[in-house]
């Protein structure tokens, strides 16, 4: 599988979860709507029996409540989106694996600074490739890196982290406002 075809995939499945937190945040926010109505209904009623002045007030006071309700839960819909598409490409990353992975490992190796690691943390179907580029080096195997390696030096005080996750874990805030933008406009 190619990344072309992973990435339409990911799309596939998260415009699925998109719809559906789209279509959740619409009926929330109709119900919102709904009792911002019957409140502006019943104080209509209000502001025929009361001065004009208390009437204005109170309904901005539920105008202005109606619409952080509506703000906060917008944010709630992009947060749980957000969390949602990370999952979803987090499960992804072992399908990096599938095409000239040797090749990005030895990129990923060729990345670290030069210093005498003691141990290389990899996943398990990584160990021959580990013991190539760090032939003095413990390989340790560890199912939850999904791609690239974890090193230590020999004190283990100096300690990188150059896997699939982390990499994504760095970039997923500045991916976030793209994805979000790509999503809406899309929806």
């Amino acid at each position: 599988m190619d990344c072309e075809h992973l990435i339409k995939c990911l799309w596939k499945e998260a415009e699925e979860k998109i719809r559906i937190i789209g279509e959740e945040a619409k009926a929330a926010a109709a119900e919102i709507g709904e009792e911002t109505a019957l409140k502006i209904s019943r104080l209509r009623e209000e502001y025929e029996k009361t001065s004009n002045a208390a009437a204005a007030k109170r309904t901005d006071e539920i105008r202005t409540d109606a619409e952080t309700k509506a703000r906060l839960l917008r944010a709630s819909a992009a947060r749980t989106l957000s969390m949602c598409l990370y999952d979803e490409f987090r499960s992804s990353l072992p399908l990096l694996r599938n095409k000239g992975y040797a090749d990005a490992f030895a990129v990923m190796a060729a990345e670290l600074p030069p210093f005498s690691w003691k141990a290389v943390r990899v996943n398990p179907g990584d160990a021959s490739l580990a013991r190539v580029h760090f032939p003095d080096a413990e390989i340790i195997s560890d199912s939850e890196i999904s791609g690239g390696m974890e090193v230590t030096n020999d004190d283990g005080r100096i300690r990188v982290i150059n896997t699939f996750e982390k990499r994504l874990e760095r970039i997923w805030e500045e991916l976030v406002p793209d994805l979000m933008q790509e999503s809406y406009a899309t929806h």
